[in-house]
């Protein structure tokens, strides 16, 4: 018990005078969460907070051009602007980035759709026999109302053809409604005037998967990147712990320990709880910028859920799990700028696969997959579910055990192969 206390005394002895360490351990992981959250806060809101800037160019006096305006206004994710300007100075605002979309609807074009859908009606009508009007003017028929719409040049196929989609609904809901009431004043058989409006028969109802107001969370920037970076500095601490591995080996301190009485897994022991308690204080200390730091920032307050006992776990497992990496890492390296560009290199690649940077969800497919091997994936997925989707401790055991599975099996490489190499 003595020579684990020691050990631990000593870890702790040598960080407390490793300044630039520190710096590395505490500093560096919050300096990114508060610049990551800043930079990624606009483009984590979704489109109803964005307001996507759009042109209205309304020379329509009817029903249609009000319908479409009310349409648009209605969606709240665009911040309309009207103008009374020609078709070549709409281009140039849509091109110079001023707008991100404009819309001209042109002038009588409520007049030219009632004329148009007039026409055809009567024209069906004599063709079934149960009207005797005029000779129909196919001329009026073939004539073309377009709407147009001027996107800006970056804007997304996607994007398009969700805002397409959107006015193609509303103008063919004016369509079939003045369809009905032609066809219901021709044939006299409204009881109303042909007035009624007509309603949708399908309608869409959004449910939401949670129960209480409280539990309706979006991932935002501080959401997302306070667990992520908090996951990153963890393991960041291959750096430090590696280092002192290898220093131990070079001063012949390593060889010292072997002498004294009992284990060597005691030593790691050691090494590990001191390094994991700096993992635990550094994962306080993220999480108090994201409660207290951020929100005077301006940006969201971060929401942890309702189980610290969880949060505990996971900060636990991911710790440890850091901190089997850094033994397996000092252990198979012999100098230190081998494990430090080893370790600094490979946690990197791990963040970056682990949705550290950017959520995983918008990557390609093929890293999704790669994805699920990353231990920063595990843990920052363990956060996600408490911060995000109200989990408790039985939600995270799936990734707690991959975290603790990882640990056991750096932990279990690194001691064999000091037994074999190391003698």
């Amino acid at each position: 018990m003595l020579r684990l206390y020691s050990t631990i005394q000593k870890e702790i002895l040598i960080l407390l005078r490793d300044k630039g360490g520190l710096i590395i351990m505490f500093i560096m992981p919050m300096a990114m969460i508060t610049l990551m959250a800043l930079i990624q806060d606009a483009p984590f809101r979704d489109y109803q907070e964005m307001k996507i800037p759009l042109l209205l160019v309304n020379n329509d006096k009817g029903d249609l051009g009000s319908t479409i305006d009310s349409g648009l206004y209605d969606s709240k994710i665009f911040e309309i602007t009207k103008l009374s300007v020609n078709r070549d100075e709409v281009k140039q605002k849509v091109k110079s980035g001023e707008f991100n979309i404009a819309i001209i609807i042109p002038e009588n074009a409520s007049d030219l759709l009632n004329s148009k859908v007039s026409h055809f009606v009567t024209k069906k009508l004599n063709e079934a026999g149960l009207s005797d009007s005029a000779e129909i003017d196919e001329s009026k028929l073939s004539a073309e109302l377009n709407l147009e719409i001027l996107f800006s040049p970056d804007t997304k196929k996607s994007f398009k053809s969700s805002i397409l989609s959107s006015l193609k609904q509303s103008t063919s809901k004016i369509e079939t409604q003045t369809l009905l009431e032609l066809f219901n004043k021709e044939l006299k058989q409204s009881d109303n005037g042909g007035n009624e409006k007509m309603k949708d028969f399908v309608n869409f109802k959004e449910i939401n998967t949670v129960e209480t107001k409280e539990e309706e969370l979006k991932l935002n920037s501080v959401q997302h990147n306070v667990p992520a970076w908090t996951i990153f500095g963890m393991f960041f601490i291959v750096i430090s712990m590696s280092g002192s591995i290898i220093k131990e080996r070079d001063e012949g301190s390593y060889t010292r320990i072997l002498t004294m009485p009992g284990s060597y897994i005691t030593v790691l022991i050691g090494k590990i709880s001191a390094y994991l308690l700096i993992c635990l204080i550094q994962c306080v200390l993220m999480l108090m910028v994201g409660l207290y730091i951020l929100p005077q920032l301006g940006l969201p307050v971060l929401i942890i859920g309702n189980s610290i006992l969880a949060i505990c776990v996971v900060a636990v497992s991911a710790g440890l799990a850091a901190t089997g990496y850094g033994i397996l890492v000092g252990t198979i390296f012999k100098t230190h700028q081998q494990a430090s560009t080893f370790g600094a290199v490979s946690v990197v690649i791990l963040a970056a696969l682990g949705g550290i940077w950017v959520p995983v969800f918008v990557m390609p497919e093929y890293l999704r997959m790669l994805s699920e091997f990353s231990p920063l994936f595990w843990g920052l997925s363990a956060f996600h579910k408490l911060f995000l989707n109200g989990g408790d401790l039985n939600s995270i055991m799936p990734h707690v055990f991959k975290l603790l599975t990882f640990c056991f099996i750096n932990l279990g490489i690194a001691y064999f192969y000091n037994k074999n190499h190391h003698k």
